[in-house]
């Protein structure tokens, strides 16, 4: 794709939130406070779809890191009186370090195994958020965490915090999309494709599954404290299975392969869940969750049978087979991390 359409595109993702905003309260369901939650699962989900979509790396337990980044800033911050900003970071740094012993353990399996390990982790960590009760607060969670501030400004406000966070989705997206454009994503995508392969082309392929672990931890960290200083209050219910599905289904939904998959699939799957919440009631009445659980799983059969790359990966895919079916240039192959091509078979 040429750099003007790139530059468009990335023109339209930016602009895409203050849209949003601008909209919030003009559409029934759609409020400020709704696009914060909506923005945090995006981020959430970034990390993931690097993960899944580009190392081929099962994870059911992306949850647990969400919950690391919130506890360290709810404990921290509520506790010790620590600056909002400071206790975030430090919610990163015990992501990435619990991410890089998870993973030096985890990835000596692979398919369904490691997908077991990784949703053990997230329910061990779910347990114990309920049973430490003199850090965690046990199931009754812990209040009094702050609004988030950097220096004299304070996301005091759902407008102002959402424009934080949507500030934080695209610098995601865009940290993602050069690490998946550089060498070392190139070594991620060969892993993703075959790790057989890949060890043959020079990829060290532990130190890439454990690095794109670490990476995704922190996007979830990160997620998770701005969770915590959104609603100043946190309590184990939140960072459970359910959690971990619902990044799941999101990046699934938006595209595994894309780094655009999380926003295109947050934005998707919570406006139509919020939509479905104020419409159900108006056909059928009394109508309660499993009418919206019924719709929201019907659309998404539809979107991923129509989009079997999610949304975001299935626009692109047809955008490019567009580009070659014209006369465009051809799809060129993927290269390994010293650049040199390889094979189709293997490529991603």
């Amino acid at each position: 794709m040429s750099w003007p359409w790139r530059l468009a595109g990335w023109a339209l993702f930016v602009l895409a939130g203050p849209a949003l905003l601008a909209l919030a309260g003009q559409v029934p369901f759609l409020t400020s406070g709704r696009l914060v939650f909506l923005a945090i699962t995006a981020l959430a989900a970034v990390g993931l779809c690097l993960i899944m979509g580009f190392a081929g790396q099962v994870s059911l337990g992306h949850a647990a890191f969400y919950a690391v980044g919130a506890y360290a800033s709810g404990i921290l911050t509520a506790g010790y009186g620590v600056p909002p900003i400071v206790a975030l970071l430090a919610g990163m740094v015990l992501a990435g370090a619990a991410a890089a012993g998870v993973a030096r353990a985890v990835f000596r399996v692979s398919g369904h195994f490691l997908a077991m390990a990784t949703l053990a982790f997230g329910l061990i960590l779910y347990y114990s958020l309920g049973h430490f009760r003199t850090v965690t607060g046990g199931n009754a969670g812990r209040g009094g965490i702050p609004k988030l501030a950097i220096g004299s400004w304070e996301a005091t406000t759902d407008t102002r915090m959402f424009l934080l966070c949507w500030a934080l989705v695209v610098l995601g997206v865009l940290v993602a999309r050069n690490v998946v454009d550089s060498r070392t994503g190139r070594a991620l995508r060969a892993t993703g494709a075959s790790e057989v392969a890949a060890g043959c082309c020079g990829v060290n392929v532990v130190r890439a599954k454990v690095g794109v672990f670490v990476l995704g931890a922190l996007y979830a960290a990160v997620a998770g404290s701005l969770y915590a200083h959104y609603v100043t209050y946190i309590a184990p219910e939140e960072f459970g299975l359910l959690k971990s599905i619902q990044f799941l289904v999101v990046a699934t939904v938006g595209g595994l392969t894309s780094v655009w998959g999380g926003p295109v699939g947050a934005v998707v799957l919570v406006l139509l869940t919020e939509a479905s919440r104020e419409a159900i009631p108006l056909f059928v009445e009394g109508a309660t969750g499993p009418y919206e659980l019924t719709i929201y799983g019907l659309v998404l059969v539809v979107v991923l049978l129509l989009f079997n790359r999610g949304i975001a990966g299935g626009i692109a895919h047809a955008w490019r087979a567009r580009g070659r079916g014209g006369g465009g240039d051809p799809e060129p192959l993927a290269e390994d991390a010293t650049g040199r091509p390889v094979p189709r078979e293997v490529a991603p």
